[in-house]
């Protein structure tokens, strides 16, 4: 089957190779299911890889975008020319670059893995040559998160009622990780995502009210085990309802659920009989003692061993920036943070990292690294910000769309990756860089980019959908 997509009158197809232009386009035909994978599958399918290399299906992936970009330069230079947050984030990655080569001797393989920090910010660079070169990826792309919101939240709950099994189930072929081990944090942004899609579109989205309150069971489960998950699908519901035409109404109806809610939680003790992950239940008595514990409420359990725990880590790793002097530039890429601080013996693997990516990165690549990550971050954000309202005057709904659906994701996953190294794992990076690089796209007042989203068909509304 031939994909004809619409080329960028400032890119003639004359001056760039057709190879590159059918690879952009076979990487724009493949992000869509491997975000899907992620979505479903979560740890199990970002296992999934060729026997024998330590290639898995994201990096796949990742090399097939970054083959099509070398043989398309033109499709990512002239964004990067004139979008200086592309830059900015190049700047990141380049110092990531360099923090990881000194490593590879010692480390190898190690250092490898936990560059996934900073490498993984490609797919942001990859989806804005695929939008570059078809821009009816955009179109696609939300077509296909709306056909697969049902399934994804029917599937959901269990897949976090099952976490409990995982060491008794099967695992991924070639690896010895679960393919019931879905990381209940991945779960609560998942869900959020497509809460926020059914909200944000500008179409008539069917059983909308009863799917989301499927989806606000899954965070509830959630919260009964992750309270890093709970406070970045609430962060993130906030920045969507933000930008929602009709958020009063939207937060008048949640404020009534919520009464009703709790009401019925104070009056009721409901249990799931499936024992929880670190002796916690899936039960509303959980959940209270969840909440209360965000709000510094004192409780029973081991609620407060694993805070203490992480707070002791953090404060290690920091420690021992200090005292080697390497605060500035970072420990680098490929030793092991936590057990290097005393806090796991040496042979184990089970956690490389400060447990906080944000803190990962200042531990690895320094402050000037980590000022360069709060910069990328600031900018998009304003830029994003700023581009909504643009994209709300001009009546481009899809787009809109689109940014809010960034933006809620991420500030779900910035928050929730405080309490939970997310963005070292390919199921949620991959998903935050290319809502990274989708909302760079959409927002942009470039011509090359402006004017190739305009020129898709008409956004008018339509009846039907998921």
């Amino acid at each position: 089957m031939v994909v004809r997509a619409r080329p960028l009158q400032t890119f003639p197809a004359a001056r760039l190779p057709a190879p590159g232009h059918r690879l952009l386009l076979a990487y724009g035909w493949v992000i869509g299911p491997l975000l899907a994978g992620y979505l479903f599958l979560d740890r199990a399918f970002a296992y999934l890889h060729v026997p024998g290399t330590p290639l898995y299906v994201g990096e796949l992936v990742l090399v097939l975008g970054v083959v099509a970009v070398l043989a398309s330069t033109g499709y990512l230079r002239v964004p990067l020319r004139d979008e200086s947050i592309l830059a900015l984030l190049a700047l990141f990655v380049l110092w990531g670059l360099a923090r990881s080569l000194p490593g590879l001797g010692e480390y190898g393989i190690d250092t490898i893995r936990d560059s996934a920090v900073w490498y993984y910010a490609v797919f942001a660079f990859l989806i804005v040559a695929a939008l570059a070169r078809a821009p009816e990826l955009l179109d696609r792309l939300l077509d296909g998160l709306a056909r697969l919101t049902p399934w994804l939240l029917l599937w959901l709950p269990a897949a976090v009622l099952l976490v409990p099994f995982a060491a008794s189930a099967p695992e991924v072929p070639f690896s010895d990780v679960s393919v019931l081990s879905h990381k209940s944090g991945n779960a609560a942004a998942a869900a959020l995502l497509v809460l926020a899609g059914m909200w944000l579109s500008p179409r008539r989205v069917r059983a909308r009210t009863a799917w989301s309150l499927l989806a606000l069971l899954v965070i509830a489960l959630v919260a009964t085990q992750n309270r890093g998950g709970l406070l970045g699908a609430a962060a993130g519901a906030m920045v969507w309802l933000a930008f929602h035409r009709d958020r009063l109404r939207i937060v008048a109806k949640a404020a009534a659920l919520i009464t009703i809610g709790v009401t019925l939680i104070s009056l009721l003790e409901v249990s799931v009989p499936v024992g929880g992950l670190q002796g916690r239940a899936f039960s509303t008595a959980q959940l209270v003692d969840n909440v209360r514990s965000i709000f510094g409420s004192e409780v029973e359990g081991n609620l407060l061993g694993t805070v203490g725990g992480r707070e002791e880590l953090w404060t290690r790793v920091i420690e021992r920036q200090v005292a080697e002097d390497q605060l500035l530039t970072g420990a680098g890429f490929g030793p092991n943070l936590a057990s290097e601080v005393g806090i796991l013996d040496a042979g184990t693997d089970a956690l490389r990292t400060p447990h906080n990516s944000h803190l990962n990165i200042l531990a690895r690549m320094g402050v000037l690294g980590f000022a360069l990550w709060v910069a990328v971050w600031v900018g998009w954000y304003w830029r994003m910000v700023h581009g909504v309202r643009r994209l709300q005057r001009l009546g481009l709904g899809r787009r809109r769309q689109a940014a809010g659906l960034s933006l809620s994701f991420a500030t779900a996953v910035l928050v929730s990756t405080f309490f939970d190294p997310q963005l070292e794992g390919a199921q949620v990076a991959a998903l935050l860089w290319t809502m990274f690089g989708v909302g760079v796209a959409v927002t942009s007042r470039s011509p090359r980019f402006d004017g190739a989203l305009r020129s898709g068909a008409p956004e008018v509304p339509r009846s039907g959908g998921t």
